[in-house]
């Protein structure tokens, strides 16, 4: 979500608007303020929260703020409340993964997605939803369509576009530093580490292709990336008896990140629910052959040029992965079929057109 809301503020000024973001103090701060936004570090204390919606209500009216566009269910709540005090005219919603995907109990998912919906359809202008089968799970959470856009993520295209000598010398970089040998296959994991992205269910698989006979001896998996379960991770490798065969980085400077791919042979993408699977789209651009899970939304975005294992089967990922790896040297059409549907798709000149275009709308239909 944090990339997503950099992706629209650097859009935004290069567009020539002028961009303020609230948000909590943090490494994404940094980011936007060194975007050249106007940030003010905020925090919400309480999921419905007096201060902080007075405090912003305040802040919209002096600054005559146009549009709000707020991010994920609490920040969403408080926000498009305080806009709405202030007389703002467009005050736009964005729950990025469904709230009926989310792993809490059957009776708080219920409460939540009925609370929620009263609020876009009151005080909301508009709810957006990232691909056409998150817009239908959200219209049965009990949002109008009429209050439903469709705005897919976006990538920077040509940033995962390197020459070979540069790539080359990124992977000999990032497989030093992690004790990974030149020539061995590598299978990754980007992202937090969170239970909701499958990296025990992406450790599990690899201990199972590791007792294929049909695998060589060097092949390798890292997780690149850090969060609450890192420790878990880090203690389950050791138990395993694994820490020789799996590296895990820890958090990583985003700018980082082409290295990492570059170091990367296959890019797992395990997740058990996603609002989109934006790394997932990085791979594809980047040139990254794609095992992820048969989410409805990453079946949507990957389509046929990413390959699918069962969502949360440790064995058939571990199948799918002995399979891939038999084939390693055959995947250049599925390859050049994944760069080209982002360049088409997902480019981020697209994603921040419509983005202007939605919001220069809304404006126009208040007027």
């Amino acid at each position: 979500m944090e990339q997503h809301v950099l992706d629209l503020v650097c859009g935004m000024l290069k567009n020539g608007h002028e961009v303020f973001v609230w948000c909590p103090n943090g490494v994404p701060q940094k980011w936007y303020e060194n975007a050249g936004a106007k940030v003010t570090s905020a925090t919400l204390n309480f999921d419905f929260d007096p201060i902080y919606i007075g405090s912003l209500a305040l802040f919209l009216k002096k600054n005559k703020i146009d549009i709000v566009h707020a991010h994920e269910v609490k920040v969403v709540t408080n926000a498009i409340l305080a806009a709405f005090l202030a007389g703002v005219g467009v005050r736009i919603s964005h729950t990025h993964t469904p709230i009926s995907e989310w792993g809490i109990p059957k009776i708080m998912r219920m409460a939540t997605c009925f609370g929620y919906s009263f609020l876009v359809r009151f005080f909301c202008t508009k709810e957006v939803a990232l691909t056409q089968s998150r817009k239908r799970i959200k219209m049965t959470e009990g949002i109008p369509e009429k209050k439903l856009v469709v705005i897919p993520n976006g990538v920077e295209v040509g940033k995962y576009v390197i020459d070979a000598i540069t790539k080359e010398s990124a992977k000999r970089e990032v497989r030093l530093k992690y004790s990974i040998p030149a020539d061995a296959f590598v299978f990754a994991l980007l992202g937090r580490m969170s239970p909701e992205k499958g990296h025990l269910v992406a450790l599990r698989a690899f201990t199972e292709f590791l007792k294929s006979n049909t695998v060589a001896d060097k092949v390798y998996l890292l997780f690149a990336g850090g969060g609450v379960l890192e420790d878990v991770i880090r203690k389950e490798v050791s138990d395993l008896g694994l820490t020789t065969r799996v590296a895990v980085t820890g958090y990583f400077d985003k700018n980082d990140k082409i290295k990492l791919f570059s170091a990367v042979d296959v890019l797992l993408f395990p997740s058990t629910a996603e609002g989109f699977g934006i790394v997932m789209l990085e791979g594809m651009a980047f040139g990254v052959p794609v095992l992820c899970s048969n989410l409805e939304v990453l079946e949507e975005v990957g389509d046929g040029t990413v390959m699918f294992f069962e969502a949360g089967n440790h064995k058939n990922l571990a199948d799918k992965m002995v399979g891939l790896y038999s084939k390693r040297d055959n995947l250049g059409t599925l390859i050049a079929g994944a760069r080209t549907r982002v360049e088409e798709l997902y480019s981020m000149e697209r994603f921040i057109d419509s983005y202007n275009r939605l919001y220069q709308q809304l404006l126009e239909d208040i007027q």
